[in-house]
């Protein structure tokens, strides 16, 4: 980010702020697969409540290649403990070097639903995949930025949507959690999942609301695969909260999705 915000620099996941996603015993893990039903249960009213506001995005008007496949809104929140607090409402940056089609400018998104926004379930998946990306041994309090972005990828029989029209790229943060909310009359939508070095580490469909994978950004990069409409239209929709650990003083801002 830019403007009102101050740069921060990036923490390191090895030195104290976090230990990344957990599951492998003595290692890290780059990538896990979350099942539905660990971070929500989608059989929850809150969840079709909450999954009915993705009726609501609005264009992505920030396409360099002139698609109208994505909708989105946005917000920042600030979490420290358990502590969560919406920021004002800011643009999203990233830089070139991590995303070379929409990077390199402000974008200002429609802005993520006040109600949706504080919503106690919506509140308890942000708790929760905070503590799945907690230190282990529990020797700090975590100072969270994150960022929660509402994805609507549509397709339709003459045009797929890309879910990542930037292709196999790192978001500039500390952990990613892509939880899969619904979708209909689509096939693809298939996520990638590579080391540092290229080498492959999953690759997976979201298909069931409520499951999501949750990744390391610095051990791994990810990409998902073109979403193709089944029937006349389909649509694919998405929840990716992003989590940039604080050294601490005042919330800065952060390049990456």
């Amino acid at each position: 980010m830019t403007s009102e915000f101050t740069t921060i620099s990036r923490p390191s996941l090895t030195a104290g702020h976090a230990a990344g996603p957990r599951g492998c015993a003595g290692a890290e893990q780059a990538a896990r697969l979350l099942p539905a039903g660990e971070l929500a249960d989608p059989a929850d009213p809150e969840w079709r409540a909450l999954a009915r506001t993705w009726e609501d995005l609005a264009p992505d008007d920030y396409m360099a290649d002139g698609g109208r496949y994505r909708r989105r809104r946005y917000a920042a929140f600030r979490l420290t403990g358990e502590d969560c607090v919406r920021l004002p409402h800011r643009p999203h940056f990233q830089e070139r070097s991590h995303n070379s089609l929409n990077g390199g400018v402000e974008r200002w998104f429609a802005p993520m639903d006040e109600h949706l926004a504080n919503a106690p379930l919506f509140r308890a998946l942000v708790a929760r995949t905070a503590a799945l990306i907690a230190p282990s041994d529990g020797s700090a309090v975590q100072d969270w930025l994150i960022e929660a972005h509402q994805f609507r990828i549509e397709a339709t029989s003459d045009e797929p949507g890309l879910p990542t029209p930037e292709g196999m790229h790192r978001d500039g943060r500390d952990a990613v959690l892509i939880l899969y909310m619904g979708g209909q009359g689509f096939t693809g939508g298939v996520t990638r999942v590579e080391d540092a070095a290229g080498a492959l580490l999953l690759t997976h469909r979201l298909q069931h609301p409520g499951e999501a994978l949750l990744l390391d950004d610095l051990l791994a990069r990810h990409g998902t695969s073109p979403v193709e409409a089944t029937t006349g239209r389909g649509w694919r929709d998405t929840l990716v909260l992003t989590f940039a650990a604080l050294p601490g003083g005042p919330v800065g801002s952060r390049d990456g999705e």
